[in-house]
């Protein structure tokens, strides 16, 4: 007999709760639930907004250490460049001073 008590008791509880799961929210409830529904959904589309963004920074940072790479390749260039336009004046400086000097040996003569 208790054991049947236990059961119907058990039994009703559960009806209890299952009705409770299936019931009408009220207004109010369904307004707030609406309502975080929606913030989901902004946040969601936030959030890829964000990473949208992220992604744009990465490749921006990327083409910028590209664009450095090359500019100090181009300045190394321009440097050795430099370097050897100074080696090309001393030469064509000695050059011209050896010039003169048989010039005034060829004026002597």
């Amino acid at each position: 007999m208790r054991r049947g008590w236990f059961l119907l008791g058990g039994g009703a509880l559960g009806l209890m709760v299952m009705a409770g799961c299936t019931s009408q929210l009220s207004p109010s409830d369904r307004s707030l639930l609406n309502q975080a529904l929606e913030t989901c959904q902004a946040a969601e589309q936030n959030a890829q907004t964000a990473q949208s963004a992220a992604n744009r920074a990465e490749d921006a940072a990327t083409r910028a250490a590209a664009s450095a790479t090359e500019a100090e390749y181009s300045a190394s260039r321009a440097e050795r460049a430099a370097v050897a336009a100074e080696g090309s004046a001393a030469t064509a400086a000695d050059s011209a001073r050896k010039a003169a000097k048989a010039f005034e040996v060829g004026q002597r003569k």
